[in-house]
């Protein structure tokens, strides 16, 4: 890993709107104001909301990153290579210009073998021992893949440095050959540098539990969280800066940093964090909606363009409107496949012996669960069952109305102490629920503590 690699921005699994957004705007606001690179990623496949917003304001997405474990690349040197024609002398020249050991290589670039220093020396040793000069003139004119030991250990660049390390400290070597996917030569790496991986640096927006984090996460250095859930952190080594604050959405805070700063917040990005704020507070008809969502929305659509008037009711009314039609973007069941539709926004918390699932689709209109109950529910057991989930749980949230209905399967005393109205198709009616986080989660949780 260089130095001069960047820290990685990322939201949580699965990620939303609003996770993708703050990746992207905090990684350009700490870019503006720190002196290390920052670069947003994402551990999650893009929903159609986000894809829409994305395309709206023409932001790339972020690249995908499925694990920021440390890899065998991470600590790989450039060193030069010999070909397989080249001589026993032109070896040793290499060797003591580089003061490592040479790596023979084909015309295709795949290694044949390393020769250390030690091993040149000991293929000299017959013709240093004897008084001819012509004899050790001879050895010097040998090609180098003829002194090659062909049984070294060779590694891949993109294997995770924590898989490797069993053969790697069964052998006797201290220098290691590193290839590509392709089996093509890339660089050295020692021992020491394995045994020692500098750790990749992260920052977590939108998250702050190991379950929600991206894969290997227990083996990167998270140096801040920024983010409005509830509080369950990832434990770090040092003090970090760390802030949660209790409003509707990750990208309002992002938005705050910026103008704090007294930054020009670009007009894609600006897109992009409004974005974010209308999909995580439902239009601002979500209870976590707060003041700071509206005057943060009110600049940012002035900034990405939806409104130039300097009327901020004006501004306000553009943004509602555009927020009908990212809401009507990411919303429907239509023929998703059931896996998506579960897996596309779930997150998992536990809670003491127990671990919940809870998925969130959001519909225009009721009318459509009708046809998918039964693989809906099907699909619910499956989560249930893979994840090994004490209850597992489906809100679809209509958000033309503000409300939600619930289809729950798991352990039955959990199921029943549940405060819901139980319809006639076996879902639950949620009225004026709409918020995971603020008005399901603490219900759920409240249930949990009644009956274990």
């Amino acid at each position: 890993m260089q130095s001069n690699d960047p820290i990685l921005v990322i939201g949580h699994r699965n990620p939303d709107t609003d996770a993708i957004a703050s990746a992207v705007g905090y990684a350009w606001v700490l870019s503006q104001t720190r002196p290390e690179p920052y670069a947003a990623r994402r551990c999650g496949q893009i929903t159609t909301q986000t894809a829409f917003a994305l395309k709206r304001f023409g932001v790339e997405a972020p690249p995908f990153v499925a694990d920021v474990r440390p890899r065998v690349g991470d600590v790989t040197e450039s060193i030069p290579t010999l070909n397989d024609t080249q001589s026993l002398l032109e070896a040793c020249q290499l060797v003591a210009r580089t003061k490592r050991p040479a790596t023979i290589v084909t015309a295709e670039g795949k290694p044949l073998g390393l020769l250390s220093g030690e091993e040149l020396f000991a293929s000299f040793a017959d013709a240093l021992s004897s008084t001819s000069i012509l004899a050790l003139a001879k050895e010097f004119e040998r090609p180098a893949p003829s002194a090659l030991d062909s049984t070294r250990l060779i590694l891949k660049q993109d294997d995770y440095i924590q898989d490797i390390l069993p053969p790697v400290l069964r052998d006797v070597a201290d220098d290691y050959v590193v290839v590509d996917g392709a089996g093509r030569y890339t660089g050295l790496t020692r021992k020491s540098a394995l045994l020692a991986p500098p750790r990749r640096r992260v920052v977590l927006v939108d998250h702050n539990e190991p379950g929600q984090a991206v894969s290997g996460i227990e083996e990167a250095e998270v140096i801040e969280v920024l983010d409005h859930h509830r509080l369950s952190t990832v434990p770090t080594d040092v003090p970090i800066r760390f802030q949660i604050d209790p409003v509707g959405s990750t990208s309002t805070l992002v938005t705050e940093h910026a103008l704090d700063a007294n930054l020009t917040i670009p007009p894609g990005i600006a897109g992009l964090l409004l974005c974010g704020i209308l999909s995580d507070t439902l239009d601002f008809r979500s209870p976590t909606t707060t003041s700071r969502e509206r005057s943060a929305a009110v600049h940012l659509g002035r900034a990405c363009g939806l409104s130039t008037s300097s009327h901020d009711g004006e501004v306000m009314a553009a943004v509602e409107t555009f927020g009908s039609e990212l809401l009507g973007a990411g919303a429907g069941l239509g023929t998703r496949p059931v896996e998506e539709l579960l897996n596309t926004d779930v997150k998992f918390y536990d809670a003491g012996s127990a671990r919940l699932g809870i998925s969130q689709v959001e519909v225009t209109n009721y009318s459509e669960i009708a046809g998918r109950l039964d693989d809906l529910r099907s699909g619910l057991h499956d989560l249930l069952e893979r994840e090994k989930l004490a209850v597992a749980l489906l809100m679809i949230t209509d958000v033309v109305r503000g409300n939600s209905r619930l289809l729950v399967v798991g352990q039955q005393r959990i199921v029943a102490a549940l405060p819901y109205p139980r319809l006639d198709n076996g879902m639950m009616d949620a009225p004026g629920v709409v918020s995971r986080k603020k008005q399901l989660l603490p219900t759920v949780l409240g249930a949990l503590q009644q009956v274990l």
